[in-house]
């Protein structure tokens, strides 16, 4: 739980991907961000094609790009796989390639506890990289700024998520197991109470 952002997609040209890497390097230096540079390895893999829906032997080996940690927030991966289209480098390290059941297409970074404005120099960044670099990009943020530029949602947001956090580790204070109770019945305890406290915030 926590208020995130998720995004996909596809480097206009994979040759300019050295490109992305030194500017957002440049930024990160600025920013006092931590990061890690994605130097591509593995050339076997490079007649593999996304389309492919089993994801067949792609590895970090495969990835190139940039991916860096804003302070308090997940990290944020700027990395391709050799198609061009955008990965999750952690994702993919727990991935079963058979079904792709984690996404790893999909890029989802938690920004709550960074705070609104590392949210939003976060989104300005991907909105910055998307317009320079991206053939397609498409983002869903949970704070509601990227679809309405609009400050007022977004604090409204965040104001709701930490109330949630923060009821939410209220109501667990207390729960604990109760002696000789099974693991399935202490499930049920537990969903049943996040149920009563929860289930008219959907």
């Amino acid at each position: 739980m926590g208020l995130s952002i998720h995004y996909t997609g596809i480097i206009r040209n994979y040759a300019i991907i050295e490109n992305l890497i030194t500017e957002c390097e440049d930024i990160c230096k600025s920013l006092e961000w931590d990061y890690h540079i994605w130097e591509k390895k593995n050339n076997s893999n490079d007649h593999i094609h996304l389309n492919n829906p089993a994801f067949i032997n792609y590895t970090t080996s495969d990835l190139k790009g940039i991916s860096f940690t804003p302070k308090d927030s997940e990290t944020v991966s700027l990395v391709f796989f050799p198609s061009g289209i955008l990965c999750s480098p952690v994702k993919l390290m727990y991935n079963d390639p058979a079904t792709n059941n984690l996404m790893v297409e999909t890029v989802s970074v938690k920004t709550q506890y960074a705070g609104m404005d590392v949210h939003l120099t976060i989104l300005k960044l991907l909105q910055y990289f998307k317009d320079k670099y991206f053939s397609l990009f498409e983002l869903s943020d949970e704070g509601m700024y990227w679809e309405t530029k609009d400050l007022e949602v977004l604090k409204k947001q965040f104001a709701r998520y930490d109330f949630i956090v923060d009821s939410m580790k209220n109501a667990l204070k207390d729960f604990k197991a109760l002696p000789g109770e099974t693991p399935e019945s202490l499930a049920d305890r537990l969903e049943e109470l996040l149920k009563n406290k929860f289930g008219d915030m959907q």
